[in-house]
Parts: structure tokens; C-alpha cells; sequence
């Protein structure tokens, strides 16, 4: 065979298999989807809380004030944040009950009702004093209000705030941080 009908051969074969494989390709669309074929892609999956993995969904929260108790039970999460001394402003406390508030409606799909409790514990006398109290339930607030919590500016809530998340500010908290501010 002589050199220019080999390379006139490849170049016939290189060009039939690249049409060949077009063909194909588009007879697999049609065969397999087609006009309905629709793209993959990765979707944040919720979270689906269990006992066998609450303390690894909690740990994901990076708040400054600690857990210091959580039960799960029923679509029922119960936490109570503890609060040592005067060092801990407000500010800080609504940031973490909305990091709660986030993670168990946003990340999560089974929470239908978050129990806070906002605990001052009494590092002399070991007594554990409450200064606030929600029951937050799923649907009962506009998806905003956690923004409006995590970003609120006074001790006292608004009346929506107290309303949408059923707050309650005992007396020592009335002491400790409106007093103050």
C-alpha cells in the first residue's frame, strides 16, 4: 500500500468513527430520557435526627454558650443553654438560640418543636436559676424571624419574636441584662 492511501485510510476510519460515535450518542439520549433527561446533581440532603447521631448534629453548632442538657424525643429537641457568670452579653445568647433555631428547621426535617431554656448556673451554690424559655414550633414563624433573632439589638423582644417563638424572660433575666442595657 502506498504512504498516501494509508494516511487517507486513517483519516477515513478516524472521520467514521468520530460520526459513528455522534450517531450513537445521540440515539442514547432519545433511548434513555431525551427531551425529559434532566442533570444530576448533588442536593443537600436533611438530616434526619436520631439519638444514634444528636450528639454528632449538635456538635456541628459552634456556639459560645455550652449545651447543658439536650433530650430527643417524639420530633420533640429539648436543650438547655448554660450561662456561667456575667460575661455572657444577650447579643450572644440570641446568636446561639438562632443557631439552634437554624439547625433544626433548615438542616434538619424531623424537628417539629425545639424546648430552649436559657439556664445562669450559680458556680458557688451549684444552683441552676432560669432566665428565658422558648417552644419553638416548625411553621409557626416566617422563615426570617431567625435573622431577626440573631441579629437583635435589646434585651427586651419584640412582641412578634415572643409570639413566633413563644418566649419567656423570667425577672433575674429582666435583672441581669434589660437593667443593664
Amino acid at each position: 500500500m502506498k504512504p498516501g492511501m494509508i494516511v487517507t485510510a486513517s483519516m477515513l476510519t478516524t472521520i467514521a468513527a468520530v460520526v459513528l460515535l455522534v450517531v450513537f450518542q445521540s440515539l442514547h439520549t432519545r433511548t434513555w430520557g431525551g427531551d425529559r433527561a434532566e442533570p444530576v446533581t448533588a442536593s443537600h440532603q436533611p438530616i434526619q435526627l436520631t439519638n444514634d447521631n444528636l450528639v454528632d448534629v449538635l456538635s456541628s453548632l459552634h456556639m459560645s454558650t455550652p449545651i447543658a442538657r439536650v433530650e430527643w424525643k417524639q420530633s420533640i429537641l429539648t436543650l438547655d443553654l448554660k450561662v456561667k457568670g456575667t460575661n455572657t452579653s444577650y447579643t450572644e445568647i440570641y446568636e446561639n438560640m438562632a443557631a439552634v433555631v437554624d439547625l433544626s428547621f433548615r438542616s434538619v426535617d424531623n424537628v417539629e418543636q425545639v424546648l430552649l431554656r436559657v439556664m445562669a448556673e450559680d458556680e458557688w451554690m451549684h444552683k441552676r436559676h432560669l432566665l428565658l424559655a422558648a417552644d419553638i414550633r416548625r411553621g409557626e414563624w416566617p422563615m426570617y424571624a431567625v435573622d431577626m433573632l440573631r441579629t437583635w439589638k435589646s434585651a427586651a423582644f419584640s412582641e412578634e419574636l415572643k409570639d413566633w417563638f413563644h418566649l419567656m424572660q423570667t425577672e433575674l433575666w429582666k435583672k441581669q441584662f434589660e437593667m443593664t442595657s
